[in-house]
C-alpha cells in the first residue's frame, strides 16, 4: 500500500482513523452548536412568554376600563332616557285618551 501524505489540498490524512476522528470532531461541534441555539430559543421563549404575560395583563385593564365606562355611561343613559320614555307614553296616551273622549 502505498503511503498517505497530506496534500496542500488536504492538509489532514486520509486514513481511516483520521477519517472518524475530524467525523467525531464535527459532531462534537454540532452537538455543542445545537445546544447553544436550543439554549438561545429557551431564552427567547421565556422572554417572549414574558411579554406576552405583561400585554394580557395591560390589555385585560384596558378592557376592565373601558367596560367599567361603558357601564357607567349605560347607566346615565338608561336613568335619563326611561323617565322620558315614560313621560312621552304617558303624553301619547293622555292625547289619544283626550282625543277619544271629546
Amino acid at each position: 500500500m502505498s503511503e498517505h501524505h497530506p496534500s496542500p489540498e488536504r492538509p489532514y490524512s486520509l486514513d481511516h482513523e483520521g477519517r472518524i476522528a475530524r467525523l467525531e470532531g464535527i459532531v462534537e461541534q454540532i452537538d455543542v452548536r445545537l445546544g447553544r441555539i436550543e439554549t438561545k430559543i429557551d431564552a427567547t421563549r421565556a422572554e417572549l412568554d414574558g411579554k406576552i404575560d405583561t400585554n394580557r395583563e395591560s390589555l385585560e385593564a384596558k378592557i376592565d376600563a373601558t367596560r367599567e365606562s361603558l357601564e357607567a355611561k349605560i347607566d346615565r343613559l338608561y336613568r335619563w332616557v326611561v323617565p322620558l320614555q315614560i313621560t312621552t307614553i304617558l303624553a301619547i296616551a293622555g292625547l289619544a285618551f283626550k282625543a277619544f273622549s271629546d
